[in-house]
C-alpha cells in the first residue's frame, strides 16, 4: 500500500533566504521612486536586455512572426524587428511596475488603472452568477486584484496560482493577495475549490494563453494549430458561470486599461480561444512573448501527445507549420512521405529543397520547391536556411534531412530549430535518427511517426 503524498511544507534554504533578502531590499529601493519613475526605469531595463539577451530575441521573433501571419498585410521583418524591441521595452516596463504597484494601497492604485466593458462582468456579479474571466499574461499584472474591488465589497474572485519555489516569496505573495481580498487556488485545489467559489457568484481568471501539452485541446490559436486549455470552458459548463475575455494594456506613462468582452454562452474552447486573441490584440507588444508557446517535440515534432490525432482540428488552422525537407535523389518513394505527411497534417507547408533533380513532386501548393545547390560551400548553408525561413511570415519549425545532410544539419541548429530529423545518423546534432525505409509503406509509416503515438493510432 503506497504512503500518501506529504504536504509539509520543507524549510528554506539558504539560497532561498538569500534571494528573499535581495528581493525585499530590491522592494525597498523600488518604494523610493513613483510608479511613472518605475516605469521608465522598467522601459530601459527591458531595451537593455533586448541587447544582451539574443536568443530571447530569437524567441519572441519567432512568437510574433506567428502571432502576425494573418494580418494583411503581415509586418515585414523590419517590422518584426520593431514590435521585438518594443515587446521587450513593455516587458520591462510591465514587470517592474507590477511590482511596484503591489507595494501600493489599492486607493493608489485605482488612480492609475481605467475600466473598460466592466457592464459585461457587473451585470452577472449582480444577477449571483459566477464569471470566468479569460485573460492572458500581458500588461501590469498586478492592476488584476482591482478588477474584483470595482465589483464591490462583497464580491469574492482570485487566481489559479501556481505555488512560488520559493516558500518564503510563496507565503508574502499569498499574505498580500489574502489581504486584498483574494481568494487564492494553488495546484492541490483541482478544479472543485474555484468550481466551489463560480456557485457563490464569484470571479475566477484564468490565464489562458500558454501551452496545455497532452491534457490541452487541439485549436487554432492565432491560427496555428496549438493544444489549448479548456478549463475556462470546463468551469462555466459544470458551474453555469458566465465568461469574459480580460486585456491588460498600458495607455500611458503608468497608466493601464483593463477591458472586458463577453464570451457568448456555451462557447467551446475555440471559440473562446479566439476571443482571447482579439483581447491580445489590443496590444501585442505588451503580451508576454517570452514563452515557448509553439514549442515542437524534438522527435515527434508534428505531435500534441493528446488523446485525439491532430487531423481534423488541423485542417481549421490559417497559420502553417512549416518544415524544410531534403529527399534522397536515389529513394523515389520518399515522396510517399510527404502525400502521407500532409494527410496527417493538412496544415503543413512543406518546402523541399531542391537541387535540381528531384523526382516528381505531388501538385500541392502546400508543397514548395526551393532552389539548393548542393555543391554550394557547406558555410553557405546557413544563409540557404535563412532564405527558406524568410520566404514566408511563418517561421520554419524544424528540417526532415531525408538526405541526410550533416552539414544542413549542423547550420539548422546554429539557426536554432529545436527538431532536426534524418536517416541512418547519430550524434549532434541530430535530435531523431529513422532507419532507411525499404518501400512506400516503411515511407508512409515514417510520416506517422513523426505525428501519431501508440495512442492516437488506435484512436
Amino acid at each position: 500500500m503506497s504512503e500518501a503524498p506529504d504536504d509539509t511544507p520543507k524549510p528554506p534554504t539558504l539560497k532561498h533566504r538569500v534571494f528573499y533578502a535581495v528581493f525585499r531590499a530590491a522592494e525597498g529601493g523600488l518604494s523610493l521612486f513613483s510608479l511613472e519613475t518605475t516605469v521608465r526605469l522598467g522601459q530601459a531595463l527591458g531595451l537593455v536586455a533586448w541587447a544582451l539577451f539574443p536568443k530571447r530575441r530569437q524567441l519572441v521573433t519567432r512568437n510574433l512572426r506567428i502571432a502576425t501571419a494573418t494580418e494583411s498585410p503581415a509586418p515585414d521583418s523590419a517590422e518584426i524587428r520593431r514590435r521585438v524591441r518594443e515587446t521587450f521595452r513593455r516587458t520591462g516596463h510591465n514587470m517592474l511596475s507590477s511590482q511596484r504597484a503591489a507595494l501600493m494601497t489599492p486607493e493608489q492604485l485605482q488612480n492609475h488603472i481605467e475600466f473598460e466593458g466592466l457592464e459585461h462582468l457587473l451585470g452577472p456579479v449582480q444577477a449571483g452568477r459566477g464569471v470566468v474571466v479569460v485573460w492572458a499574461h500581458m500588461g501590469n499584472w498586478e492592476v488584476l486584484a482591482q478588477l474584483v474591488k470595482t465589483l464591490g465589497p462583497d464580491a469574492k474572485g482570485g487566481p489559479i496560482f501556481r505555488p512560488l519555489e520559493n516558500p518564503l516569496l510563496n507565503d508574502l505573495m499569498i499574505k498580500r493577495r489574502s489581504q486584498q481580498g483574494a481568494v487564492l487556488f494553488g495546484k492541490h485545489d483541482g478544479f472543485n475549490g474555484p468550481a466551489a467559489l463560480l456557485r457563490q457568484g464569484g470571479v475566477v481568471p484564468v490565464m489562458s494563453d500558454q501551452r496545455a501539452g497532452g491534457h490541452g485541446e487541439l485549436s487554432p490559436f492565432f491560427g496555428r494549430l496549438s493544444s489549448c486549455t479548456p478549463l475556462p470552458v470546463l468551469l462555466a459548463r459544470r458551474t453555469g458561470a458566465a465568461m469574459v475575455t480580460l486585456s491588460i494594456f498600458c495607455v500611458g506613462t503608468g497608466r493601464w486599461r483593463l477591458k472586458l468582452r463577453p464570451v457568448p454562452e456555451k462557447a467551446r474552447t475555440a471559440e473562446v480561444v479566439a476571443h482571447l486573441e482579439t483581447a491580445m490584440r489590443d496590444r501585442l507588444t505588451d503580451v508576454f512573448w517570452f514563452h515557448d508557446r509553439w514549442r515542437i517535440d524534438k522527435v515527434r515534432p508534428l505531435c500534441f501527445f493528446t488523446k485525439h490525432a491532430p487531423t481534423e482540428a488541423a485542417r481549421t488552422a490559417a497559420v502553417p507549420t512549416r518544415l524544410a525537407v531534403t529527399l534522397p535523389s536515389d529513394r523515389p518513394g520518399a515522396v510517399e512521405a510527404l502525400v502521407a505527411l500532409l494527410e496527417l497534417r493538412p496544415d503543413l507547408r512543406i518546402d523541399v529543397l531542391d537541387p535540381g533533380n528531384l523526382p516528381a513532386l505531388p501538385d500541392d501548393p502546400r508543397i514548395v520547391r526551393f532552389p539548393w545547390d548542393r555543391q554550394a560551400p557547406e558555410h553557405l548553408n546557413d544563409g540557404l536556411l535563412e532564405k527558406c525561413d524568410a520566404s514566408h511570415p511563418v517561421p520554419l519549425d524544424f528540417v526532415l534531412l531525408l538526405g541526410s545532410e550533416l552539414s544542413l544539419a549542423k547550420a539548422a541548429k546554429r539557426m536554432g530549430l529545436r527538431a532536426i530529423l534524418g536517416i541512418g545518423v547519430a550524434g549532434k546534432p541530430w535530435t531523431k535518427s529513422f532507419p532507411m525505409p525499404s518501400d512506400r509503406d516503411d515511407w508512409r509509416r515514417l510520416a506517422e511517426d513523426l505525428v501519431l503515438t501508440a495512442k492516437t493510432r488506435k484512436a
